[in-house]
């Protein structure tokens, strides 16, 4: 991204909340789209924002909203996305990061779980919406663009298409039993394979 678009001065927090509406330009929009398949069908869009400062931190609430075009996942043809995304966010200001940071309460202490994955604590809501700014600013811009590109679907679609017209997902090819021996290792699965088949 260029030069930011969406910037709120930090005093102008300093005497209550602040609610700020911005255009969401064409030229921003296909900066931000990219590296996507995602393109601006009518615009400007539009961002409305309340920010409000709690000590060092900033509460933004709000909501950005587009019109883009994707093609279709069946025909390419390009199919109508309304963008329509609400925003929450809790930025501090940057700094060095701590060296260790306590777990949420209730999570499970990290480790490896049975299943031999790493367990990492669970990420409540109010640590998901947490972020930085910096400096005497705050920038939305790189927020609003990811609060965009997660209303996309993955696999739009006409309307108008029956579901018979929707790609079925390729199942991969059963392997052969006769090639090769059995490891010995799955014998006992096949054995209770065999016995379930029998029930």
């Amino acid at each position: 991204m260029s030069k930011p678009s969406f910037v709120v001065p930090l005093s102008d927090l300093e005497w209550g909340p602040k609610t700020v509406s911005f255009e969401v330009g064409d030229a921003w929009l296909r900066r931000a789209l990219e590296d996507t398949e995602a393109s601006v069908r009518a615009g400007p869009g539009r961002l409305e924002v309340e920010l409000t400062k709690n000590g060092r931190d900033v509460m933004v609430r709000g909501s950005v909203s587009c019109e883009l075009n994707m093609p279709c996942v069946v025909t390419l043809d390009p199919v109508e996305v309304d963008v329509k995304a609400d925003i929450f966010l809790l930025l501090s200001p940057a700094g060095p990061r701590a060296p260790h940071r306590a777990p949420p309460r209730g999570a499970q202490p990290r480790g490896k779980s049975k299943n031999g994955w790493a367990r990492d604590p669970e990420l409540l809501d109010e640590d998901a919406a947490r972020d930085t700014y910096e400096g005497s600013e705050v920038v939305l811009d790189p927020f609003v663009r990811e609060f965009i590109l997660l209303e996309l679907p993955l696999f739009p679609k006409r309307s108008d298409l029956p579901l018979s017209e929707t790609p079925a997902i390729p199942r991969a090819p059963e392997a052969d039993r006769s090639e090769g021996p059995v490891d010995p290792r799955l014998l006992p699965l096949a054995e209770l394979k065999s016995r379930l088949g029998q029930k």
